[in-house]
């Protein structure tokens, strides 16, 4: 008999175990979101190295930060991922703050693969392509360059030459697009 997938509530189980300090749930909890979480911070980072860094450091902060999880304000994985994204924005910033020389290799064509899919959503994967794709282009470069770039406002705006109060409408304008194609 297959095994059965984890669901949200037993993600929340394992969350609230991780509160009380019980051993196993931190290893749980990486066993079933290492593999999004990475390619999420790969996608950001665009350095294996870099990616492998911050995401042993969100499921530290995860343990250090367990008790602040909210329920009404997502899942375990949008938990997770919230983590590292927000230690990738640090990163890049620092990145920017300081210019490191590249070695080439990752500015390669060949190299710039989309993260997939965890593999036990292929329905929320075809959910969030169907909403993206619903975004007009500009709208939609806005929000990846602003989560996957990790560009402020003020940089999105030198960036596309669009005034500030331009670029936060958009910004809004695409979110609330998207939030309303992927609610049920």
């Amino acid at each position: 008999m297959p095994a059965t997938l984890p669901t949200a509530l037993d993600h929340q189980r394992l969350i609230a175990q991780l509160q009380q300090g019980q051993d196993g749930a931190l290893k749980a909890l990486y066993d079933a979101f290492a593999g999004v979480t990475y390619r999420v911070c790969l996608r950001m980072l665009a350095s294996p190295e870099d990616a492998e860094e911050v995401l042993q450091d969100a499921f530290l902060r995860l343990e250090a930060q367990a008790g602040r999880y909210d329920p009404a304000r997502g899942t375990v994985q949008t938990f997770v991922l919230t983590i590292a994204h927000h230690l990738c924005l640090e990163r890049l910033r620092a990145r920017r703050a300081r210019p490191q020389a590249r070695d080439g290799a990752l500015c390669d064509p060949a190299f710039d693969l989309p993260a997939s899919a965890p593999r036990h959503d292929p329905l929320d994967q075809a959910l969030i392509e169907s909403a993206l794709s619903a975004l007009n282009a500009s709208d939609r470069q806005l929000l990846e360059d602003m989560f996957f770039g990790g560009f402020t406002h003020a940089e999105l705006t030198v960036r596309t030459g669009l005034p500030l109060g331009t670029v936060k409408s958009r910004l809004r304008r695409a979110l609330l697009k998207l939030r309303e194609r992927m609610q049920p």
